[in-house]
């Protein structure tokens, strides 16, 4: 009988351990998750400073310095490029060693801020993001992002467009193994311009529209009307080409990692179109330059040709002092200027607007 309890105690005793076990299956750790989930602030400095000077001939003049004020284009396709890297040493990065891209785009007409996802493992990294614009009905931004140690412009240098902006940012993030659910950590990237702008306003405006009209009554191309005063309707500025030439070096490629400009090109220009301010003065042509983070300048030369290709007025090689997210503004007499060196034209206009300095 005694031998008979004894096993009955020993079953028993069998049965609750493996319910215990079992229940032990159903209480398991879960796995440590592969990737840490994370957020990405992009918060955008987009403020330009107003920065006047006057031009006299090749002579820049600083005049003022204006309040700082939010500059963004309305209409256009921002790109966001992202990439990712481990953190080497506490703080160092190889840009060969990119662990993560991705490439986010929308309509800036909801302004440029962004909040981005990402999942990585757990541990050290810079985020690096390089914001860039196209035209809605483009495909190809403008600038070429494959490689963040040198950015270029794509095809040929497009002034006179504001789509030309870009900016740029970077922050560090740690990320660590979790299995409890959690809020993703954020990593704020403030977005700031490798850039600086500029613009030509000039101020003779009348005086070239009066001469234009009056060459044109010698020419017998217009009809003189007694009593009439404003000769400007006789000139349709739409016909006036303005071509920046960019008489030295302009800086054409920039390295992220070390940011400043690592590469230029000479010959390059852009062409632009005389946009009436007022009565007296116009903006005749601007541009936005890769500049490190120190003063900088670039030297150009402006030619106005007519709608048959002649060259009608050239200004002397001018020096533009440039920072970054400043606009530099300089008003002078552009249109009616005349270079002091000879010069050459090319009889036989093709669309082709060519300058060649004796």
């Amino acid at each position: 009988m005694k031998s008979r309890l004894q096993l009955f105690r020993n079953l028993t005793l069998a049965l609750s351990l493996c319910g215990l076990i079992t229940a032990c299956d159903v209480h398991e750790m879960p796995d440590i998750p592969e990737n840490e989930p994370f957020v990405i602030r992009l918060n955008f400095d987009t403020d330009m400073t107003p920065w006047h000077h006057t031009v006299k001939k090749t002579e820049v003049a600083e005049m003022s310095l204006g309040d700082p004020a939010p500059s963004m284009s309305d209409n256009g396709i921002m790109r966001y490029v992202v990439r990712v890297y481990p953190l080497q040493n506490g703080r160092e990065v190889s840009p060969q060693q990119c662990v993560k891209e991705f490439v986010y785009e929308k309509s800036v007409y909801d302004g440029y801020d962004n909040t981005l996802t990402a999942a990585l493992p757990s541990g050290d990294y810079k985020v690096m993001v390089w914001a860039d614009m196209r035209e809605i009905s483009s495909d190809t931004p403008f600038y070429f992002t494959d490689n963040f140690v040198e950015m270029t412009l794509q095809g040929e240098h497009h002034g006179n467009t504001d789509l030309r902006d870009a900016f740029r940012g970077s922050a560090d993030i740690s990320l660590a193994a979790s299995i409890a659910v959690h809020t993703p950590d954020t990593v704020d990237v403030t977005m700031q311009r490798p850039l600086a702008k500029y613009e030509f306003i000039s101020t003779d405006l009348k005086e070239f529209i009066d001469k234009e009209v009056q060459n044109a009554l010698a020419r017998g191309e217009v009809a003189e009307v007694a009593g009439d005063k404003t000769p400007s309707r006789d000139v349709d500025t739409d016909d006036y080409q303005i071509v920046f030439y960019y008489t030295g070096f302009m800086p054409c490629a920039y390295n992220m990692f070390l940011d400043k400009p690592v590469d230029s090109s000479s010959g390059v220009s852009f062409s632009s179109k005389i946009t009436q301010l007022n009565e007296t003065e116009a903006s005749i042509g601007f541009d936005y330059v890769l500049i490190n983070g120190k003063d900088a300048s670039v030297t150009t030369q402006i030619a106005i040709y007519n709608k048959d290709g002649k060259q009608i007025s050239l200004t002397d090689p001018i020096s533009i002092p440039l920072m970054r997210s400043r606009h530099t503004i300089l008003r002078g007499s552009f249109l009616m200027q005349e270079a002091t060196k000879g010069l050459v034209i090319n009889p036989e206009f093709d669309g082709e607007y060519n300058l060649i300095i004796l």
